[in-house]
């Protein structure tokens, strides 16, 4: 891969400072946890630097780096055969955060935790890697149904499929959360 040319260089430095929180921001969503997602975005950056030409001058870059991201995202899974999402807690099982915020809150959870109220982020956890991520880019990134079609690699309606089970799933798990047990 000869040695980098500056203009690669500049190209990485100038993604990394404009896009990489927001990079960062969609893999923590979709793995739901620190290390993988820094493990994520770190690889997703590796990818630019590489296919830096690849881009295509006026199209949306964070497209392109969700895009690769999502791709990377997915053969990740299929290596771990999801032993990558943490297992569930069973219903009975101590609740991670008792009432009290865990140790070492960093700002990402922070932002997260604004973004999402807790019965939701809890909610968007348990739906599959698939739906969380249609979720997460229509109604919290607010792409449109074909910048999301592009990035998942599917077409149009599969994403309207898609967003719609997920949409009515995420509500029956909200509600459910919020019912308060007897």
């Amino acid at each position: 891969m000869g040695q980098p040319t500056p203009e690669q260089t500049a190209f990485l430095e100038r993604a990394m400072g404009q896009y990489g929180k927001a990079t960062y921001n969609f893999a923590y969503r979709l793995t739901g946890n620190e290390s993988d997602a820094r493990d994520l975005t770190q690889e997703a950056f590796i990818r630019v630097f590489k296919a830096w030409r690849s881009f295509q001058p006026g199209t949306s870059f964070l497209s392109w780096i969700y895009r690769i991201l999502t791709n990377l995202y997915r053969d990740e899974l299929r290596r771990r055969k999801g032993r990558f999402q943490e297992e569930l807690p069973e219903d009975n099982a101590p609740q991670e955060f008792a009432g009290q915020r865990p140790m070492a809150v960093t700002p990402i959870e922070d932002y997260v935790e604004r973004q999402l109220s807790e019965p939701l982020s809890r909610a968007l956890a348990q739906l599959s890697a698939e739906q969380r991520q249609v979720v997460v880019l229509a109604d919290i990134e607010e792409y449109s149904y074909q910048e999301i079609a592009e990035i998942m690699g599917c077409s149009i309606g599969t994403v309207r499929s898609r967003l719609h089970r997920a949409r009515a799933l995420l509500r029956r798990l909200v509600e459910r959360a919020q019912k308060p047990t007897s």
